[in-house]
C-alpha cells in the first residue's frame, strides 16, 4: 500500500489533538479513536526530548516498525509503501518527522508553559521558539512577572 504524504504541521495537529498528555494537561477529554491516540502518544516523546540521538532513535524505530520502503513510481516520482495498511498513518508521520529533522534538526519542541504539553515546530528565523502559541507565551511571561514582583516585595 502506498503511503500518503503527511505534512509536519499535520503531525503536530495529530499529537496535540489526540495525544493523552496534551489532553490531560489542558483538561480536555481525550477524543475517541484509540488508534490515533496511540499514534499521537508514540510521537509525543519525539517532540519532548531535546537530545538529537534519542530523537533519531525514536524516529528510526518508527520507520522500522512500519517496515516502510521506498519505491519508484512509473512517473519516476519517489513514493513510499508499507506491507500492512494499518501502518500507513504511522509511516506517514515517521517519514514527515524524518524529512523535517534531516532538514531542520532541533526545530521540534514541547511547549515551555507549565500548563501546556502541546508540541510545536519552530519556524522562527532565530530558531529560539519555546512555546506552542502566543497564549502560552503570554501566560508564562505574566506568571514570571508575578513571581518577580512577589520576590521584590518580600
Amino acid at each position: 500500500m502506498r503511503v500518503t504524504d503527511m505534512d509536519i504541521a499535520e503531525v503536530v495537529a495529530l499529537v496535540n489533538e489526540w495525544g493523552t498528555e496534551p489532553c490531560r494537561v489542558d483538561g480536555r477529554a481525550p477524543r475517541p479513536g484509540p488508534e490515533l491516540t496511540a499514534l499521537a502518544d508514540e510521537l509525543h516523546p519525539i517532540f519532548a526530548t531535546t537530545d538529537p540521538t534519542t530523537r533519531a532513535r525514536l524516529v528510526t524505530t518508527l520507520l522500522q516498525v512500519t517496515d516502510v520502503r521506498p519505491e519508484l513510481a512509473p512517473d519516476l516520482a519517489e513514493s513510499w509503501t508499507v506491507q500492512d495498511p494499518a501502518q500507513a498513518g504511522r509511516a506517514a508521520a515517521a517519514l514527515a518527522l524524518r524529512h523535517h529533522l534531516a532538514e531542520y534538526p532541533g526545530r521540534l519542541g514541547l511547549c515551555a508553559d507549565d500548563q501546556c504539553a502541546d508540541v510545536y515546530v519552530d519556524a522562527s528565523p532565530a530558531g529560539k521558539r519555546r512555546f506552542c502559541c502566543l497564549t502560552c507565551q503570554n501566560r508564562a511571561r505574566a506568571a514570571a512577572f508575578r513571581r518577580r514582583r512577589a520576590q521584590n516585595r518580600a
